[in-house]
């Protein structure tokens, strides 16, 4: 009779890790054959019109010089007002399903030329004196993936202070944060919305060194929401089955009747799927646990419309009054107004919000 010997905990655990080892090796090196660039993404090779009117740029990530999508409105060469003074430059972040470009320059460019009205958020901060930029986090836009094939909060954290870094170098700001001797008041301002609020928040929490002032418009913060941590021992390798984006889920955002007309929503919706077909990958949402209102000092501008189905009053005021002391805050409430307030019929009133507390 042959005996066999029942496999101890180590030994088992042992063997998971193995397999583990060997599972991830060969994901990696698979997904690293995938590789993208720039030019691989759906947004820059299909999406020259809904870009029209933009800046582009390539900014590599610190670290692993992963290449960074970034936006400007006349940014090439003048940056400097009629005055000699730079335009206040302002980073915005995206949310959690589509990228900065619909989002952010929805209808500029040449596309008043047709009859339609400019509902570019980026458009109407450069008029109101500011310099805007926005960028596309990994897998977004003009982003490619990088070889994970997710995007994860802390990174989507790194990158944007990336891009912080390179705006203040463009506009000549003395970044020596060792010695003391940067010009925190012209550091850029940092705007998040929705999802891309918890990032921005993330950011100011942990180095606000390169952030002047914070801007949380639509926040999803829900001190109550805890995400789950990933399992420590999987074998089964992870679900990475694309998953398409559709018209109704890119038009969602507008519930209140008569705040935005058919045909820009119609626009939105088309612009949303030529930069962002598929669905992004999130993961690690549980990196979202740290967000801590009083962690927060900087000067922050907490924004949102009265009917936004995804932040409450209630929690609003939660994230609100828990901003670290010791620093200016506003809390702004838009009336008649959802999530996406930038697109609505009132945006010149968040237009307004948003100078007056940048310009301050």
């Amino acid at each position: 009779m042959i005996a066999f010997q029942q496999p101890t905990v180590y030994s088992l655990r042992l063997m998971t890790k193995r397999v583990l080892t060997a599972l991830t090796s060969k994901g990696t090196h698979l997904l690293a054959m995938r590789s993208l660039t720039v030019d691989d993404t759906n947004l820059i090779r299909n999406g020259a019109a809904i870009m029209d009117g933009l800046d582009s740029y390539t900014v590599p990530a610190n670290g692993d010089e992963h290449p960074l999508s970034v936006y400007g409105i006349q940014s090439k060469e003048n940056i400097l007002t009629s005055k000699n003074t730079t335009h206040r430059p302002v980073l915005m972040l995206h949310g959690r399903t589509w990228s900065s470009v619909p989002v952010y320059h929805l209808l500029g460019g040449e596309s008043k030329k047709d009859g339609h009205e400019s509902r570019s958020l980026m458009e109407a901060l450069y008029e109101s004196g500011l310099q805007p930029y926005a960028m596309d986090f990994r897998g977004f836009g003009g982003t490619p993936n990088d070889s994970t094939g997710y995007v994860e909060p802390n990174r989507c954290v790194k990158d944007a202070k990336s891009v912080l870094k390179w705006i203040a170098d463009r506009h000549g700001v003395d970044q020596d944060v060792s010695s003391g001797s940067s010009k925190k008041s012209e550091m850029p301002v940092l705007f998040g919305w929705s999802q891309g609020a918890l990032v921005a928040q993330l950011l100011a929490q942990n180095n606000s060194d390169f952030i002047s002032k914070l801007i949380l418009y639509g926040s999803i913060y829900d001190p109550t929401v805890r995400y789950n941590r990933d399992p420590l021992y999987q074998i089964n390798t992870p679900n990475t089955t694309t998953v398409n984006n559709t018209f109704n889920a890119a038009i969602e955002d507008f519930t209140v009747e008569g705040s935005i007309p058919p045909e820009p929503a119609r626009l939105f919706a088309e612009a949303a799927l030529v930069s962002d077909p598929y669905k992004a990958i999130w993961k690690r949402l549980y990196q979202f646990n740290n967000l801590d209102p009083s962690r927060v000092h900087i000067p922050t501008l907490v924004v949102a419309g009265d009917q936004d189905p995804y932040t409450t009053l209630q929690v609003q005021q939660e994230l609100f009054t828990n901003l670290g002391r010791g620093c200016d805050r506003t809390w702004s409430i838009i009336s008649e107004a959802d999530h996406a307030v930038h697109l609505l019929e009132g945006r010149d009133r968040f237009v307004k919000i948003v100078t007056s507390f940048v310009n301050n």
